[in-house]
């Protein structure tokens, strides 16, 4: 599966823009904070899965759920992008089945890493994992595009909401 963020990057661009200039806060001092939400983001899809929960019969939320929060990652990765100076964002899935909580600590980790190696090499390998996320989880590409532009929406209304 391939995922091709670029399109969406300038949306999230302005996105931060009103965030940053609403909060009175700056790209470079959000950096961390920012990691942070995407290592939370993460987390927040991994509880909706349920794929670590041996110890209950409950099944994943349903998918619509799922992609939302898949979005809300893929909100912070765009973001970190940015801050890297990318203007294309083309993430291609690992080929090789992976079982998905090992593919979560994979993918919390390689964000970890990101506070001690921000740079280009270390963004991929969380933009190669989300690819890998979302194909594990067998999300199309148009769905994940389609459901960040309805999340950037609404998000764009709680900033003007006083979220």
């Amino acid at each position: 599966m391939r995922l091709d963020l670029s399109e969406l990057i300038a949306l999230q661009a302005q996105l931060d823009e009103r965030i940053m200039a609403l909060h009175q806060e700056e790209r470079h001092s959000t950096r961390n904070k920012r990691v942070l939400a995407l290592i939370v983001e993460i987390n927040e899809l991994a509880n909706e899965t349920r794929c670590f929960k041996y110890w209950s019969l409950k099944g994943p939320s349903p998918v619509d759920v799922l992609l939302e929060e898949f979005s809300d990652t893929m909100h912070f990765v765009i973001s970190l992008g940015i801050d890297l100076g990318l203007d294309q964002m083309v993430f291609e899935a690992k080929d090789e089945p992976v079982e998905l909580t090992q593919l979560f600590m994979a993918w919390i980790k390689a964000g970890t890493d990101l506070v001690e190696h921000f740079d280009v090499e270390h963004f991929n390998r969380v933009g190669v994992l989300m690819a890998t996320m979302a194909k594990t989880l067998n999300f199309d590409e148009k769905a994940c595009v389609q459901t960040y532009y309805a999340k950037n929406k609404t998000n764009h209304i709680r900033q003007s909401e006083a979220y």
